[in-house]
This record gives C-alpha cells, structure tokens and sequence, in this order.
C-alpha cells in the first residue's frame, strides 16, 4: 500500500517571501485531505546572554518577555496565513480542516523533528534560502541539518530572490 499523507508539518520561519512553501503545503494539504501544522521555533538565548541578562532583569520580567514574544510570534503566524486565506479563498475551502498553529522553543532543526513526532506528521515541508556550498559546509543550515536526520520526508522548497 503506498503511503498516505495525513498530516503536513511546516516548518515556517516567518521571513518575507515564502508564500511558494505555503503555496506547497496547502496543494498537498488539500490533494491528500490532509491536516496542516505550521511551527515556528523560536530560538532559545545562549548561556552567556543569559547569564548578562538575568544581572539586569529579574526572572519573572524575562519570562514575561519571552510569553510577549511567544505572543507576538503566533499573532504573525495568524496574520500571515490569514492574508494568505484571503489571496487563495476558492482553495482553501477545499481544506480539510483549518491550520493549527505551533510555536516551539528550542534549536529549530531540532525543534522542527520533536514537533514533528509529537504530531505524528507523515512529511515536514520547509523554506531553505539559497547558501554557497562552503557557507554550507562551515555554517550548515536548518534545512540541511532536517533533511539528513528526519525519519520522515522533508520537502525542501527553495526561496527565490
């Protein structure tokens, strides 16, 4: 039996231009009647500026700090796929269900594979940003680094400048 696609988990890093992964993501969302996560991992602080910034801040201000920016995140993430909505009415009634919407703490790659077993998500789709092949090797991306651990597939789609 081939492999249904039950549920699509995206991978959003919430940067300008990536309406052709959306655009992805909803194709297969709705051919396969399929249900949509959309994450965004939100970095977690080095121990250094950690350490700097509880000197200043006492832990209550930097946990609410961080619920601000929690909320902040999920109200971009509502606004874009709503815009995104309103450019594609006639399709996305043909979705199966309404998008959830995930923000996650931690490494994104990491962050990106945790949430996709949590979810039990048959693919992860995600942006990647054209690199040279030796920033690749130095720096690597998140993509890079989801494609070559994910136990499930990973749709890469390119952003195009």
């Amino acid at each position: 039996m081939l492999p249904k696609i039950e549920t699509i988990l995206y991978a959003c890093d919430l940067e300008p231009k990536t309406t052709q992964a959306m655009e992805m993501v909803m194709n297969l969302a709705i051919a396969n009647q399929a249900k949509v996560i959309i994450m965004h991992a939100l970095e977690p602080i080095s121990a250094q500026a950690s350490n700097m910034i509880y000197n200043y801040m006492s832990e209550q201000t930097v946990k609410t700090m961080r619920e601000e920016a929690i909320h902040s995140i999920r109200e971009r993430m509502k606004a874009f796929l709503e815009e995104f909505t309103q450019s594609h009415p006639e399709d996305m009634r043909d979705l199966g269900s309404e998008p959830q919407l995930e923000v996650v703490s931690g490494i994104p790659a990491e962050a990106i594979e945790k949430t996709a077993e949590k979810v039990g998500a048959d693919m992860i789709v995600m942006n990647s940003r054209t690199h040279s092949k030796i920033g690749q090797m130095v720096i690597g991306s998140t993509a890079n680094k989801v494609v070559h651990h994910s136990r499930i597939p990973v749709l890469v789609v390119p952003i195009l400048k």
